[in-house]
């Protein structure tokens, strides 16, 4: 009676392969070799479907907008304060103007950055004429 192969687990087919006696049953052995080929090729197409990266999902305009604006009453605070918050009493305006106002505009850029990446809602337009 032969071994059904096809039942046994990807670890148990390799002890097998370690284990059995070649010469005595060189039918067997080539059915083993025959079902660890196909196993591994099954598992490396389940490989490569995992290594697929989801795609991003995109942000709202109303998501764009709320961030945005949280970002700009920020901006405003430390332009008013003089100060942006951090570690070791974070950037002055006076200590650093450069830095700071590098900083500042950088954030400021990013959020109008975002603002002009809205997209316009068609079927609103569509409905005013």
């Amino acid at each position: 009676m032969k071994p059904d192969y096809q039942s046994y687990t990807l670890e148990e087919l390799y002890d097998v392969e370690v284990n059995i006696d070649k010469e005595a049953y060189p039918e067997r052995y080539k059915d083993l070799l025959h079902e660890l080929k196909l196993r591994e090729e099954e598992e490396s197409e389940v490989e490569v479907k995992e290594d697929t990266k989801k795609p991003k999902r995109k942000r709202t305009n109303k998501e764009k907008i709320i961030t945005s604006s949280f970002i700009l009453i920020a901006a405003a605070a430390c332009l008013y304060y003089g100060n942006i918050p951090g570690k070791h009493g974070g950037l002055s305006m006076e200590e650093d103007p450069y830095f700071f106002w590098g900083t500042l505009l950088f954030c400021v850029g990013m959020t109008v950055n975002q603002l002009l990446t809205l997209e316009s809602n068609k079927k609103q337009c569509d409905g005013d004429t």
